[in-house]
Parts: structure tokens; sequence; C-alpha cells
């Protein structure tokens, strides 16, 4: 097991700029996750940490050893790629064996009888013991995935590698390998870092989880907190589903209060500790729909009040599209309620459920001191 710390990583290619300041300490036996959309720079920076790609600034090591520049196969990490890369021709247990033909410890290379065993460690690991013999034609999707994992765990590697392990899978497949994953990691308690654009599969498996996007990781922290206190608008939008409802901060003090649409105003908290919130600043006010109810729980909770433009039921709940101005927003309320299209709703929720965020991402966390972003930026490289 190893720590890997990345300094102030950048990699660009030809004018995009793919990963871009990213400071952060995976610890190790943890499994991080690297979570955003499509082009967001996750697979990018697990390139990076592979050796496949050499970053344009910046630093990365594996505990306190500088492994920057070098190359992949002397790094002892194990990848999982997307699209499996197993040879056809081969058979299974050849296909987990190839890494460990190639493998030399102390320049000697492993013995016959010593590959054998260890492929068919490998194999029950991934609970494959019984199809040794098999040619990769011959598996279901969900069999060659437990095949590439074998093959990147048989090496027994420092950090295990996984690009979108699972995206080829169909969801049933995907449950079942993630709780496998998971319990491989259990056992193995080795260093992991886990690329996908599924949240709800990020949040499920990761001790810790990265949220990226345009090349920023804007949030590392473990999955409850990431939900309960996101500090961008792109986090909280990311992660879960979030009402926004535009407004104006009133005043500033132990909670903030922001004037919204149609002269209402509401009182939230911030989850960036040290953003300089300034009265008559534009912000965005972020509650849960599931944190939005019909009555009050308290004397001290919001009012919202907004006109019902659609309701949808899905049996365990009633989801409840509103407007507050021209600002579309949602709710998710008891399944029997009378609610229909065109009333006027009131809903309430606390002040700890209402998140009050400041306009954009990484610019807004480059406002807070101390934060890796404001001590970054003096690093930037054009």
């Amino acid at each position: 097991m190893v720590q890997i710390r990345c300094e102030n990583l950048r990699k660009t290619f030809g004018d995009v700029v793919a990963t871009d300041e990213v400071t952060m300490v995976l610890e190790e036996g943890d499994l991080s996750t690297l979570l955003g959309p499509s082009g967001c720079g996750k697979t990018t920076l697990l390139r990076l940490i592979a050796g496949f790609y050499v970053p344009d600034h910046g630093k990365i090591f594996f505990d306190d050893k500088d492994i920057t520049d070098t190359p992949p196969h002397k790094r002892n990490t194990g990848m999982c790629f997307q699209n499996y890369a197993l040879w056809p021709h081969m058979s299974v247990a050849d296909n987990v064996a190839y890494g460990l033909k190639l493998k030399r410890v102390n320049g000697l290379r492993y013995t016959k009888a010593a590959i054998n065993r260890r492929v068919g460690e490998a194999l029950d690991l991934v609970r494959m013991g019984e199809l040794g013999h098999r040619h990769i034609h011959q598996l279901s999707g969900g069999q060659q995935q437990r095949v590439a994992l074998a093959r990147a765990l048989v090496i027994e590697p420092d950090v295990l590698l996984l690009d979108e392990p699972l995206s080829n899978l169909d969801a049933k497949l995907r449950i079942e390998m993630r709780e496998e994953i998971i319990r491989i990691h259990k056992e193995m308690s080795i260093t992991t870092v886990y690329v996908t654009h599924d949240q709800h599969e990020a949040l499920s498996i990761s001790d810790r989880v990265a949220v990226m996007d345009h090349g920023y990781v804007q949030q590392f922290d473990n999955p409850r907190e990431i939900y309960a206190n996101p500090q961008t608008v792109f986090v909280a939008d990311f992660i879960g589903q979030c009402t926004f409802i535009d407004g104006i901060v009133e005043s500033v003090g132990d909670s903030i209060e922001v004037q919204i649409p149609n002269n209402q105003r509401i009182t939230g908290r911030t989850t960036i500790q040290g953003y300089p919130f300034e009265a008559g600043e534009a912000v965005k006010a972020a509650v849960r729909p599931e944190d939005l109810h019909l009555n009050k729980l308290s004397s001290s909770d919001n009012e919202i009040v907004g006109q019902v433009t659609r309701t949808i039921y899905v049996g365990n709940a009633l989801e409840v599209y509103f407007k507050v101005g021209e600002i579309s927003a949602q709710a998710v309320v008891d399944p029997d309620s009378s609610i229909v299209e065109g009333d006027q709703i009131h809903l309430y929720t606390g002040t700890g459920e209402v998140i009050i965020l400041p306009i954009g991402g990484v610019e807004a966390l480059r406002k807070v001191p101390g934060h890796p972003m404001a001590s970054a930026e003096g690093l930037m490289v054009e």
C-alpha cells in the first residue's frame, strides 16, 4: 500500500487544458473515486497517476518517492481499462498470467509453478477459479471484467487503477461487480483509484470522492460530507438532486439572509468556511428536494411560496415542480398529497437545510484564504 500525493498537476493537449491545479492526497488503503461528467479530466488524472501521461507541471509522489517521470512499468500499478483490453487468442489463465511473465523481481523471473499458483489465487479472488481454461469469447461481460480485475491484481500492485470498469455492463451486472470490487478492496486493503461518471456508484463504494469539472477538483472529501456540504454550485448539482433559487445577500452573520424572487427572504448557512460573502452579492440558495416540506417543522423554518407547474407520482413520493418567480424548482413530498398543476404551494425548510453558495466554481474557491485553489493560482502555467 502507498499514499498517493498530487501537487499542482497540470496536463494540456494543445490548447485544451485537461487537468489543472490538482493538489490532493489519496491515503493508503483508501478507495478514492474521481467523479465527474465526460471531458472533466478524470481519466487524464488517472493516466497521470499510472504514468501513461507526463504532466506539464506539478509532481506525483508514491509515499515520499517522486515518481513523476517514472515509466508506467516501474510504478507497480495495476490498471483495469474500460474496454477490458483482454487478449482474445489467449485463455483466461494466460491473460491473467501475462503480467507475471513480464515482471522481474530483483532481476529474476517468476517460475512456472509460482505463476500458476498466483494465477489460481487471483482467479479465486474474483470467483473465476473454475474458468481458467476458457477463452475470452466464451465469457459474459461480467466474467470478462473479473478477468481484467484478476490480471490487474495478480502482480500484487501497490496501487490499483480502475477506469470506468463497469460502464459496459448492464444495470444488474454493475451492481454485482460493484459489490465484488468493494469485497476485494476490503480483503486486500489496496490503495485504489476509481474513475466513474456515475454519482450513485461513487457514493456507494468510495472512502473519498474527488468531484471534477473542466479539469479542476472542486471538492475532495468523504461521500457523506460532499452530499451534505457541497462547496460549489456544480458539486451540489452533480451529487444528487438540488433545487437552486437565485438571490441577493441581504446580511451576513452566523447565518446568511438572502432575498429571492417575489420579495421573499430565506436564511441559510455556508459550507465554505472563510468565504467572504458581502451584502448585495448574487448567490444561489441550494436545498435538496427532500428537505422541502408542506408543513412547518420548527417556528424558525424558512417559507418558500411558488406556483406548481407539474406533478409526477413516482410511487413512494410525489415530485412537485414549481416556479419561484421565473426560477424552476423541485420538491419531493408525500405521495398522498393532493397538489395539482396551477396550485400556489407553500413549502418549508430549516435554516440548516438551505446552503448559500457563491456564483462560480473554482473562481469562488480562489477567494477562500488557505484553500488549495487559492494557493495554486500563483503557480499556474500558461
